[in-house]
């Protein structure tokens, strides 16, 4: 029993007479007739009970008909998830200055995989892509930690710890390899508005005081005024990637951490980011 008979036998039912199904179908009588009879010779039943004006159907043809509109069902949204995947789709995805490297390694993977799916990057703070997220405009993202989430999926990528950062004349560094709070207690800071309110809360547990020369909304900003020599930025290590003209000193006596998330949409998730996803936990394995 072909798809096509399952076809032609809806309509025959849902038009009342062959006749009727027979111009819906845009074809003569004879040849749909012909299509039944093989049908209940290969299943061995009456569809219909005939000397009627209008199609009756027997039980057999009642049970028929409701697998029949599952099966068509079926088939016709089948048709329409592959027609779909084969289509050139966009993948909005969002990322943090520093993901980007990480995140391009990914994407490299992904067109190969997918040659037909197109990126859409948008580039922005942790802030910024929350937000972006919230009103949709991007599919998935990577964030960082201290973030507060709702509504969303969380997948941890890595965890990177903070530096301070400033250009290698910077004379509290001489013949250092890492420095401590209280050492950077008087020393102007740099910071990403981003980890204000962390390394706030840091400095205050440790009972110093400290120093803001400088709050940025874009850690890009940090690492440009630090490169000016006017003081010290406290940003992720990736970051130190940005930047030819500054060096990076461990922070000694505080472990500070933040942790890159990979964030989307609770509910119904979009095929894009599906396959993202598989493609993430498949590199992950290799």
């Amino acid at each position: 029993m072909e798809i096509k008979q399952l076809e032609y036998f809806r309509a025959i039912v849902e038009a009342g007479t062959i006749s009727g199904a027979a111009r819906e179908l845009h074809m003569t009588q004879p040849p749909l007739s012909y299509q039944i009879k093989m049908m209940e010779e290969e299943l061995k039943v009456s569809l219909f009970l005939r000397g009627t004006k209008r199609i009756t159907l027997t039980e057999a043809g009642k049970t028929l008909y409701e697998q029949a509109e599952k099966i068509l069902t079926l088939t016709e949204l089948t048709k329409s998830e592959v027609l779909k995947s084969s289509q050139a789709t966009t993948l909005h995805i969002g990322m943090t200055p520093s993901t980007v490297s990480m995140m391009s390694d990914y994407l490299q993977q992904f067109a190969r995989r997918y040659p037909q799916i197109r990126f859409d990057i948008h580039e922005g703070s942790t802030f910024t892509l929350k937000e972006q997220m919230e009103n949709q405009q991007v599919d998935i993202t990577t964030l960082r930690t201290p973030i507060a989430l709702s509504g969303c999926e969380v997948k941890s990528l890595a965890k990177e710890r903070l530096l301070a950062m400033a250009i290698p004349e910077y004379p509290l560094f001489e013949g250092k390899t890492s420095v401590s709070l209280h050492e950077l207690m008087d020393q102007p800071l740099i910071l990403s508005r981003r980890y204000q309110k962390y390394m706030l809360s840091v400095f205050e547990k440790a009972g110093v005081t400290q120093n803001i020369y400088c709050a940025c909304e874009d850690a890009r900003t940090a690492l440009i005024i630090a490169e000016k020599g006017l003081g010290i930025a406290i940003l992720p290590a990736s970051m130190l990637k940005q930047s030819e003209k500054l060096k990076a000193w461990e922070i000694k006596d505080a472990d500070l951490a933040t942790e890159i998330l990979l964030v989307w949409r609770k509910g119904r998730v979009a095929v894009e980011v599906k396959k993202f996803l598989e493609m993430m936990e498949d590199a992950k394995e290799g």
